[in-house]
């Protein structure tokens, strides 16, 4: 052999001296390592500084310059919830001539068409009123279900009927 220890010998008391050989062919490849460079370990690291070590720090850097401009604990009122109720200042107006005053709205249904608000009505309630009937009323008479059924029946017809009956190639549905 070339003065090296067989690594794939089953002795491992000679582990140490595989990586003696190691570090010594790493030392030749490296010339800052060379003969001076120290064996043994380089001590403990360096202590991180404590937290109160750190807070004292943080703090030094933000203290301002001029301790009169600084504000004190109780001035700090991001909100303005401090101050008393019923307090304007000038920087709460609102900008502008006057009060914004909204239009009034229009009454949910005022264009309607009553038939189709009654159709709607139909579709939606009589299932509805069904299935209330079903869990709360267990002897319904057999006229109501269907008068319940007809109107459901009736108002999903009218309401098919109203749909327009020929497409146009160009609309995409929409309304605004």
């Amino acid at each position: 052999m070339n003065g090296r220890p067989d690594p794939d010998r089953a002795d491992h008391a000679a582990d140490d001296d595989i990586w003696r050989d190691l570090v010594a062919r790493l030392r030749e490849d490296d010339p800052r390592l060379g003969p001076g460079f120290p064996d043994e370990d380089f001590g403990p690291a360096p202590m991180e500084p404590s937290a109160a070590e750190r807070a004292a720090a943080v703090r030094a850097l933000e203290q301002p310059e001029d301790e009169a401009q600084a504000p004190d604990f109780e001035e700090f009122d991001p909100f303005g919830l401090a101050r008393p109720r019923g307090t304007v200042f000038r920087d709460d107006q609102p900008e502008g001539d006057g009060e914004f005053v909204p239009e009034e709205p229009e009454p949910i249904l005022a264009g309607a068409d009553p038939a189709a608000v009654l159709a709607w009505l139909g579709a939606l309630g009589s299932p509805v009123g069904l299935l209330l009937s079903a869990l709360f009323w267990r002897d319904i008479p057999a006229w109501a279900i269907a008068v319940l059924v007809a109107a459901f029946i009736g108002s999903v017809g009218y309401l098919i009927m109203r749909l327009p009956r020929e497409k146009d190639e160009d609309d995409d549905g929409a309304r605004l």
